[in-house]
């Protein structure tokens, strides 16, 4: 987990910590574990340890890792040296007893007699198929289609059907055990459990809102139903059967918040806990849990609390510990959206579900349909002096640390961008990597935006203004500057257009920032901060297009520091942006002669279209214009048509026009 303060890197759902003895490089050996309920057959790491190996059968024998005892051939084996190593000497194909040490003591044995078996992770458990397109209308039925033929017995409640149709914020979510009479199955698959749908959702068969419609809430009771209307399920959420008679329970009825009003994501607060709720950018303790959500029954496939244990029978899986500690998110941060929309929903203490359908929130989860589960255990109550949990200076290097992480993770994704920019053109093939690559950027230069201008208010709040609290205020400004800008810097096919407000905005705020860093920097005399932020200044001018200012700049750094070689890289930059900008200002100049080339044909007017065809020359051969250009206004079309106009002189210039233009794009096709 991370310090208090900072969020976890970015990782998806399925990720967890886990103590295991079999993974790595060295050639695993195959050792035979004797456990007090059966063997099993394990491969290990040699250079792992008995302690390791501990860790991963407490599940088993249901003792503390310091309370087994491991044997080879007699001999107890030594918790920290090597399996493989002296005096353990652990070979492949050796037998290893496992047992609890003599003398646990008996309140330890009475609590192990009997243990409930740990919640496997079935990771490999993949989605239900969807039916093909050609079974995706919805069947109509009418109110005599779905008939109760008899109560087995009696409902306990009744409740009142709302929020079947249209767009509503709020949905009745049912849960059932259903039977196919005729097929003789019953779902969901174990005993425990139960089938989940959303009463009137478009996407499941319309027959089980009829059937709950008709019952109360604990009854059980045999319905008589179409098996077409029955057959109809694209997210793989309720029954199949050829069954047209089914035994329907309805366990009972929960209201749920519908926050895209679809039946795509639907909310279950099952416990509000406590009075506080996390705001913006807290940081939150929970454990959460990643189930399939299908008819035969909704598996646990990730979750916080994974371990690994060996168990007889199974070998090496991925379990639930429910010892397991809480881990950290913060809120707001979009890396786990299901997770942190509950959190915000729920104080400590406080649990919740979300319902996702294959095509909701699809990023950090499993494919498919889903339910996220997770328990509040704590929070960070630290936002800001006064509130509970400031801890002055540090909680501010915290907060920056965190910005940190994040302007970090941005930094290498927009190399990334770039270097593929440099390499080749985008093609439609790499178009939505680049999107998506980008779309990280601006994310993660987001998160770390927000936290350099909390660490700032607390900075401002605090009124402390020592030379430490200085230089610290000093460093989240240029950040800040790098991150406000990097959060809104145009990639790939983007950067040639114009920037936006909200760019424009964010590159004079980030320029007047650091010039508050240089005064600073100045009154200080510290000359790295000032090229620190000199150098920041570059990057933003750049991103600007202000190329005279950023030759300013450039000058300034070259003379503070000749020996950097960065600055070589910043001034093939600028020459690249005044390229660029000079392509740019040649296709509004080429566009501009075009319509007046035009203009001057249809008037028959020679000197004019003289005029232009030479300009045209001129500006192709000079290398004013793009090759992209010249094809997208379609130039050659027009040179063509002066052809045409009878005049020799006129003719032999045009010519020449068309050869520059085969000649642009010869060059543009390898590249040039």
């Amino acid at each position: 987990s991370s310090a208090a303060g900072a969020p976890l890197p970015p990782r998806g759902l399925g990720r967890s910590a886990v103590t295991v003895a079999v993974a790595g490089t060295w050639p695993a050996m195959q050792l035979k574990v004797v456990l007090p309920s059966g063997e099993v057959n394990v491969p290990v790491e040699p250079n792992s340890t008995p302690g390791h190996l501990k860790e991963n059968l407490k599940y088993s024998i249901r003792v503390p890792p310091k309370l087994i005892k491991l044997t080879c051939d007699g001999r107890e084996l030594d918790d920290i040296k090597p399996l493989c190593g002296e005096p353990n000497n652990v070979q492949d194909g050796s037998v290893i007893i496992a047992e609890a040490r003599e003398g646990v003591p008996e309140e330890v044995k009475a609590e192990t007699k009997a243990p409930a078996q740990p919640t496997m992770i079935k990771k490999e458990e993949p989605p239900k198929p969807k039916k093909p397109k050609k079974d995706e209308v919805r069947p109509t039925i009418a109110d005599s289609d779905v008939v109760k033929k008899e109560v087995l017995s009696p409902g306990y409640q009744s409740w009142k059907p709302q929020y079947l149709e249209g767009t509503q914020s709020k949905r009745h979510l049912a849960f059932f055990k259903l039977e196919a009479v005729d097929d003789k199955k019953a779902y969901p698959e174990q005993s425990e459990g139960a089938v989940i749908l959303p009463l009137g959702d478009p996407r499941t068969s319309p027959v089980w809102t009829a059937a709950a419609k008709q019952m109360d809430i604990g009854e059980r009771a045999l319905f008589a139903m179409p098996r077409k209307a029955v057959d109809f399920d694209p997210e793989g959420l309720n029954p199949t059967e050829s069954s047209a008679t089914w035994i329907v329970e309805l366990l009972r009825i929960a209201e749920v918040e519908d926050l895209q009003q679809d039946f795509g994501v639907l909310v279950h607060i099952e416990n509000a806990g406590g009075k506080e709720r996390a705001e913006d950018l807290d940081n939150v303790a929970v454990h959460w849990r990643a189930r399939r959500w299908m008819a035969e029954g909704c598996f646990c496939i990730a979750s916080s609390r994974e371990r690994i244990a060996i168990l007889p029978g199974y070998g090496l899986v991925p379990i639930e510990d429910q010892n397991a500690p809480p881990v950290k998110i913060s809120v707001g941060e979009g890396q786990q959206e299901a997770i942190e929309l509950i959190a915000m929903r729920c104080g400590p203490g406080g649990s919740g579900h979300m319902y996702l359908k294959s095509d909701a929130m699809k990023d950090n989860r499993p494919q498919g349909c889903v339910i996220i589960d997770v328990e509040v255990v704590g929070m960070d109550p630290c936002r800001g002096p006064g509130s509970p949990g400031w801890q002055g200076i540090q909680s501010v290097i915290h907060e920056r640390d965190a910005a940190d992480q994040w302007l970090e993770e941005a930094d290498q994704r927009r190399k990334q961008l770039e270097t593929f920019g440099t390499l080749r053109k985008s093609t439609s093939d790499s178009k939505d990597a680049e999107s998506h690559v980008s779309e990280q950027v601006h994310k993660f230069a987001n998160n770390a935006e927000r936290r350099y201008r909390r660490a700032l208010r607390w900075i401002k709040a605090s009124g402390e203004a020592d030379d430490k609290i200085k230089l610290l205020k000093a460093t989240c400004q240029i950040r800040l500057a790098k991150s406000s800008t990097l959060a809104h810097q145009r990639f790939g096919e983007a950067a040639e257009s114009e920037a936006d407000e909200k760019e424009k905005t964010a590159i004079t705020e980030a320029l007047d920032l650091l010039k508050q860093v240089l005064v600073a920097a100045d009154s200080s005399n510290n000359e790295d901060l000032k090229y620190q932020c000199l150098k920041m200044a570059l990057q933003v001018h750049i991103q600007g297009e202000d190329v005279a200012e950023a030759r300013k700049v450039l000058e300034q750094l070259a003379n503070m520091r000749p020996d950097d070689d960065e600055l070589k890289s910043d001034s093939a930059r600028i020459n690249r942006l005044e390229g660029a900008l000079t392509l740019k200002k040649g296709a509004n100049t080429i566009e501009s002669v075009q319509r007046d080339l035009q203009a001057a044909i249809s008037g028959e007017d020679k000197a004019k279209v003289s005029e232009c065809i030479a300009t045209l020359h001129d500006m192709i051969k000079g290398g004013q214009v793009t090759w992209d250009t010249v094809r997208t206004l379609k130039v050659g079309k027009d040179v063509g048509n002066a052809m045409k106009m009878g005049d020799a002189d006129i003719a032999a210039a045009a010519r020449k026009v068309v050869q520059e233009i085969q000649a642009l794009a010869q060059r543009a096709g390898i590249g040039l």
